[in-house]
């Protein structure tokens, strides 16, 4: 089909949306090849944590510079760049002869990861006029749900069909149109007031702050917990981030505006959001080893049973402007907080003896606290702020939501390790490990929702108006 001024803004949105499809895709079908990477390539547990949390550590730290950068050269450019570079990922994975290498490419896909996320809305929202702009934004959100929704599936019959290869392998051609989709329909577009500087020391103080915290949390029941190479670790992660807090308000475009926190509703929005999408990381990395291990269930079948984590979210977020209007933002959030800490907390009763049914309620548990706080907590988010303070607003929860599932895995994944050793190790000792690894997140849940009714508040006025143009979800856990 002929790319024409009527069409254009609809090519666009396709060639945006290629790419956030793979990016969601990639949130879950990875973790449901784990079991297979580590026997294939001799992953050791610590290794395999390096191949989630190194994509995270990368994207949490570049989220917000990426989308400074599309606003000063151009958000289709630093787009493209962004595809073109996680597309390499891909296809480094997909070839990988060592997990050196295969945490090496999902490094790479981080990079490439910051540059999609941040700037497909803004392209697709900038393309079309106010009356089909929110039809274009509900398809833009409903496709990043339907693929995580469909990720645990496409990842466990690739895996049982072909090899754990083709789960970066499938991501490659719907990039490659993206790529061209994108490059011949989307235009320029950029921020003329946005200067051309980069907070590079908030950057630095940042990387050093988040690395040393997690390779310290990661590494440290490898290295010893009194090594020097720990210490080390631990006394710079906290450094860097003190660094990082006292430059920060002293820069003209900073990274994160701390003064954003100041909002209650933002800060309890953020909270909401670091606390559900740090567990979602957790349970989306352990459980599918558990299913495939102790259980002993082929990657398809887990996929399966995967589903009810991510299936209530395409049903639950079309209507979430109407439930705001009944049942208001802190409300709806705080129930949602709640069902995720007795989703997780059930988790918690896993064994080796096979736990499907304890599991089923758990995941459906977990699932509707997706639906009924993703969205939401976004439309708090941004309803709060003043629309000059929009675009730093957006990139920071962006931010939060993925550095959440960099530290919320690596401190449940140091809890693990610790028990696991502890146990003796083995395949027998998974269960009793996993079982006390995960009191984290559900804990981590818990205060959610406590910091859910204390700090939001329901805007004023008719709430169904306010939030008719936000009924659409925002990306899912990303």
């Amino acid at each position: 089909m002929r790319i024409t001024e009527e069409n254009r803004p609809w090519w666009t949105l396709a060639g945006t949306c290629m790419g956030l499809f793979v990016l969601m895709l990639d949130s879950t079908v990875v973790s449901l090849a784990l079991p297979a990477i580590r026997d294939d390539l001799g992953a050791s547990a610590t290794e395999l944590q390096w191949v989630v949390n190194g994509y995270l550590l990368t994207l949490a730290v570049l989220v917000v510079t990426a989308g400074r950068l599309g606003d000063m050269f151009g958000r289709r450019r630093v787009f493209l760049v962004g595809l073109v570079t996680f597309a390499a990922g891909l296809l480094l994975a997909a070839l990988a002869p060592a997990i050196e290498v295969l945490i090496a490419a999902r490094f790479v896909q981080g990079a490439g990861a910051a540059g999609m996320l941040t700037l497909s809305l803004a392209i697709v929202s900038s393309v079309f006029s106010a009356a089909d702009r929110p039809r274009a934004m509900g398809i833009w959100a409903g496709i990043s749900s339907m693929a995580l929704a469909v990720g645990p599936l496409i990842g466990g019959v690739l895996v049982d069909a072909l090899s754990w290869r083709w789960v970066f392998w499938i991501g490659v051609p719907p990039l490659v149109l993206g790529l061209l989709w994108t490059l011949r329909a989307a235009p320029e577009s950029r921020d003329e007031e946005a200067g051309r500087r980069v907070d590079g020391l908030g950057l630095v103080t940042l990387t050093i702050g988040l690395a040393g915290i997690v390779l310290a949390l990661i590494e440290g029941d490898e290295w010893g917990w009194d090594s020097g190479a720990t210490l080390a670790a631990l006394a710079a992660g906290p450094l860097g981030l003190v660094a990082f807090a006292l430059v920060e308000p002293r820069r003209r475009q900073p990274i994160v505006d701390f003064a954003l926190f100041r909002n209650r509703p933002y800060l309890g929005a953020s909270a909401c959001a670091f606390c559900l999408v740090g567990s979602f990381w957790a349970v989306i990395f352990y459980l599918p080893q558990y299913l495939q291990g102790p259980l002993g269930h082929r990657p398809a079948v887990s996929g399966i049973l995967l589903l009810p984590i991510t299936v209530p979210m395409i049903v639950i977020s079309p209507p979430a402007g109407r439930l705001i209007a009944r049942f208001g933002v802190r409300r709806l959030m705080t129930v949602g907080m709640a069902c995720g800490t007795a989703g997780v907390a059930l988790m918690t009763r896993v064994d080796g003896d096979g736990g499907e049914l304890t599991l089923l309620p758990a995941f459906l548990l977990f699932g509707v606290a997706l639906g009924l706080v993703y969205s939401p907590m976004s439309i708090a988010a941004m309803a709060a702020m003043p629309r000059s303070k929009a675009g730093i607003a957006s990139g920071v929860l962006a931010m939060d939501r993925v550095l959440a599932g960099a530290v919320t895995l690596a401190t449940t994944g140091a809890i693990y390790a610790a028990l696991l050793r502890d146990g003796g190790g083995g395949e027998q000792a998974i269960p009793d490990a996993l079982s006390g690894a995960l009191w984290a997140p559900a804990a981590l849940c818990a205060i959610g929702t406590v910091l859910a009714w204390l700090l939001l508040q329901d805007p004023q006025g008719d709430a169904e108006a306010t939030h008719r143009h936000l009924r659409h979800p925002h990306a899912p856990p990303h």
